[in-house]
C-alpha cells in the first residue's frame, strides 16, 4: 500500500448505530404518528429499505416507486418525513447521485426487490435538520456527506450518524453527493482486494461510470499506469482529463485485449477493474498478464460466464470479488477528498421531479461520472 495512505488521519465521525444492519425498517401507523418497527429482511442484496405509508405527519416531496418498471415507474409526490433513532441524523437533502442499485430497485432486478412503495437513493449531501439523542459529533445546520442506505430521492432522509462526514467547505453539494459510494467501492476493490502497487498496469473498464471515474483517480494516486475503456471517444478524452494514461474504445475494438497487450509490451495488465459482466469477460480475462488480478464488484450486463480452469492455475491468476464498502476506509478517503486529491465527477444535474429522465440518461449511458438529483 502506498505510504500516502498510511500517513492520513481520521475524519470526524458520528457515533455507532445500534440498529441491526440485517433488518429493514417500516413506518407503521399508530394513531397519528409514525413509529419504526422491525421487518424481516427480504432475500435481496438491498440490506436497508424505507417503507412508507401515508399519514397526517409532516409531508415532504420524494421520487418513489409504487410498482417496478421502466424509468416512468418513478413517481414524484408527497410522503411523510422519516423519523430518526437515537444514533441517527435527519438530513435535509441538497443533492443525491444515481447508482446502479437505484435502477435495479426500480426494476426489481438483480436480486434487489424492496417492498413498495420505495424511495431509492444510497448517498446524500445536505444539512443536518435533526440530531439523535446519542449523537455528539454533529449539530443542526452542519453540512454533511452521508450514506443513506436508501431514501435519498427526497427532501429529507435518515442516515446513521456513523456514516456521515463533514462536507468540505469548498465543495459543492452536487459534487459531494458523488463521493461515498463510488470511491468507497473502488478503494475496496483496488487497495484492499487487489493490492494495487506503484508502477503496475491497471485496466479500468467503463471509465465513464461513477465507479470507473473513481477507480482511475485512485489508480493514479496509487502510482499505477491507468488504461481505460469506454464506449465513445469523447468519454476516453474525458478520462484522460482525469488522469488516464491510455484509452480504448471497446465499440471500435471489441477484441480490446489485443490493444491492451500492445500497450503493455505484450504482457497484459497486473490488475483489471471490472463491473460489467458476461459480455466483456473473455476479453478481460485475455487482458491479464500471468499472475494478474481480476477484481469485480458486480454486473450490469450478465452473470454467467465460462472459465477454463487450466488457464487459471497455469497462469497463476487471481479472481477477486467485492461486495462490502468497509467503513474503516472512509477516514482515509475523506482525508484525500479534503486535500483535493480525489474529486467527485458531476456529469449532469436534474431536479428531483425529473428523476425519471435522469434514469433514462443512465440507462442510455449518456454520462461521464455521476448523475445528480437536487430537490
Amino acid at each position: 500500500m502506498p505510504k500516502l495512505w498510511l500517513e492520513t488521519g481520521d475524519a470526524p465521525r458520528g457515533s455507532r448505530s445500534s440498529d441491526d444492519p440485517s433488518s429493514d425498517h417500516v413506518f407503521s401507523k399508530e394513531d397519528t404518528k409514525y413509529t419504526k418497527v422491525r421487518k424481516e429482511s427480504f432475500r435481496t442484496s438491498c440490506r436497508f429499505a424505507i417503507f412508507v405509508v401515508k399519514n397526517k405527519g409532516s409531508a415532504m416531496k420524494a421520487a418513489f416507486i409504487n410498482n417496478p418498471g421502466d424509468p416512468d415507474a418513478l413517481v414524484y409526490g408527497d410522503l411523510p418525513e422519516p423519523e430518526i433513532g437515537a444514533e441517527d441524523l435527519l438530513v435535509k437533502v441538497r443533492a443525491t447521485s444515481l447508482n446502479r442499485r437505484d435502477v435495479f430497485a426500480r426494476e426489481a432486478s438483480h436480486g434487489v426487490k424492496p417492498s413498495l412503495p420505495y424511495i431509492p437513493g444510497l448517498e446524500v449531501a445536505g444539512e443536518v435538520a435533526r440530531v439523535g439523542a446519542r449523537v455528539n459529533n454533529f449539530k443542526i445546520g452542519d453540512a454533511v456527506i452521508a450514506r443513506s442506505r436508501t431514501g435519498a430521492y427526497a427532501e429529507y432522509t435518515r442516515v446513521p450518524a456513523l456514516d456521515a462526514y463533514p462536507k468540505p467547505e469548498w465543495m459543492s453539494f452536487e459534487e459531494a453527493a458523488c463521493i461515498l459510494v463510488a470511491f468507497s467501492s473502488a478503494w475496496n476493490m483496488l487497495i484492499r482486494r487487489a493490492g494495487l502497487q506503484p508502477g503496475e498496469d491497471l485496466l479500468v473498464m467503463a471509465a465513464g461510470s461513477g465507479i470507473g471515474s473513481a477507480a482511475l483517480q485512485i489508480g493514479k494516486l496509487a502510482g499505477a499506469r491507468v488504461i481505460t475503456t469506454a464506449s465513445t471517444n469523447d468519454k476516453l478524452a474525458k478520462a484522460k482529463e482525469w488522469g488516464a494514461d491510455d484509452g480504448i474504445n471497446y465499440r471500435e475494438f471489441p477484441q480490446f485485449s489485443k490493444k491492451v497487450r500492445e500497450l503493455t509490451r505484450g504482457e497484459g495488465v497486473h490488475v483489471l477493474f471490472e463491473h460489467i459482466g458476461a459480455p466483456v469477460w473473455k476479453e478481460c480475462f485475455a487482458s491479464l498478464r500471468n499472475g494478474g488480478r481480476f477484481v469485480n464488484s458486480g454486473v450490469t450486463a450478465g452473470h454467467w460466464v465460462e472459465l477454463h480452469l487450466g488457464q487459471l492455475w497455469t497462469r497463476e491468476l487471481s479472481l477477486l470479488g467485492t461486495r462490502m464498502r468497509p467503513r474503516e476506509d472512509m477516514p482515509t478517503i475523506m482525508k484525500l477528498v479534503n486535500a483535493r486529491k480525489l474529486r467527485g465527477v458531476v456529469s449532469q444535474v436534474f431536479a428531483l421531479a425529473e428523476a425519471a429522465q435522469a434514469h433514462q440518461v443512465m440507462e442510455r449511458s449518456e454520462f461521464f461520472g455521476k448523475i445528480v438529483l437536487v430537490p
